[in-house]
């Protein structure tokens, strides 16, 4: 460990009413907020044996691992984090190996799509959020992703489902209406949760350069449920917040406007800059992360603050920004590195 890792962070009065301020963009913060997709779990074990997080912990194994996320997250910061309710995601198997099927995946046919063994929704396990209604600190809340076009890619394989959207829309259709009702059912029923903030939405639409798909076949095919989703969690006066990675910017306007989403997650310098995201956007949308992953990774601690500092200078003027990783704390990572972001955050005085 280098001596930067042992010195222990500044601690944050956490704020809920704060963090909701901030994300309306109600004015320049007082402080920093925070947040992040997830942090990989050594980087979580490292940051917690350096200061002593889990140090006394007890209970049941769920409860220690709840536990353990709790005050990780309340150290670095964090008035929201999140969980992994079982059964909650349909998660797609795969033909072979461990990578996401590009070419054919496992249900192409209607045959394939009448036997597949779909998972019901009321059997999903919501002991977590069972656990923070009576247990989490004040000031904190949970979210869980829901993923709708990512799973249909995922059962169908990219390339199968890009012919299948001209050859077999009927088939289409139905996986995003089997996958999309899947995931309005959790939805409907995690919002009854008071520890939930908010639906967490992660579909990739786009890669460096493009969408995937030309942006009136998306505004058919997945706009309408994300939007059908943002409407149960608004009728529950709880957030949606949108992760889409990629240049997904042809379909932004669609998201502030028609989906109207209250916050976007997921930033890489070499498409758009967060800093040029809030020049763009920043009066109508709340932002989420920011700081490019290779970046993170890649660069000395002390490169980390200046570049910290200056996202702040821009991002923070008038609300609507929250500290973060582009996309997520990766497992390669520096613990110093993302450590040396959060000092240079909790010295930054707004201007």
């Amino acid at each position: 460990m280098t001596s930067s890792s042992q010195k222990a962070l500044s601690p944050v009065q956490l704020d809920w009413n704060g963090f909701l301020s901030n994300l309306r963009r109600e004015g320049t913060p007082d402080r920093v907020y925070y947040f992040e997709h997830g942090v990989a779990d050594n980087v979580q074990a490292a940051v917690a044996e350096m200061f002593g997080l889990w140090d006394g912990l007890a209970g049941s194994a769920s409860e220690i691992e709840w536990k353990r996320r709790e005050a990780l997250h309340a150290y670095l910061g964090q008035e929201l984090f999140r969980v992994f309710p079982p059964g909650a995601r349909i998660v797609p198997p795969k033909r072979e190996g461990a990578w996401a099927e590009e070419s054919k995946g496992v249900i192409t046919t209607w045959e394939e799509f009448e036997k597949f063994p779909w998972p019901d929704p009321s059997g999903a396990d919501y002991s977590v959020f069972e656990y923070f209604d009576r247990n989490l600190r004040d000031n904190m809340r949970v979210f869980h992703v829901v993923d709708i076009w990512e799973v249909v890619v995922g059962f169908f394989g990219f390339e199968s489902l890009a012919y299948a959207v001209y050859e077999d829309r009927d088939l289409v259709d139905a996986m995003f209406d089997k996958v999309g009702r899947f995931a309005a059912a959790v939805t409907e029923a995690v919002c009854d949760f008071n520890c939930y903030a908010g639906v967490y939405i992660a579909d990739d639409l786009a890669f460096n350069t493009s969408l995937f798909m030309a942006p009136e076949l998306l505004r058919e095919l997945i706009v309408p449920w994300h939007k059908r989703i943002a409407e149960i969690a608004h009728a529950h006066n709880k957030l949606f917040l949108f992760h889409c990675c990629g240049n997904m910017y042809p379909l932004i306007e669609d998201y502030i406007g028609a989906v109207q989403i209250d916050a976007k997650h997921s930033f890489e310098e070499a498409i758009l800059p967060v800093t040029e995201v809030k020049r763009r956007y920043g009066d109508r949308l709340t932002l989420l992360g920011g700081m490019d992953v290779d970046f993170l990774a890649r660069r000395s601690p002390a490169e980390i603050e200046a570049k910290t500092r200056g996202m702040l200078e821009v991002c923070m003027p008038g609300g609507g920004y929250f500290l973060g990783s582009g996309n997520w704390v990766t497992e390669y990572i520096p613990p110093d590195n993302y450590l040396a972001m959060l000092r240079a955050a909790r010295q930054f005085t707004a201007r």
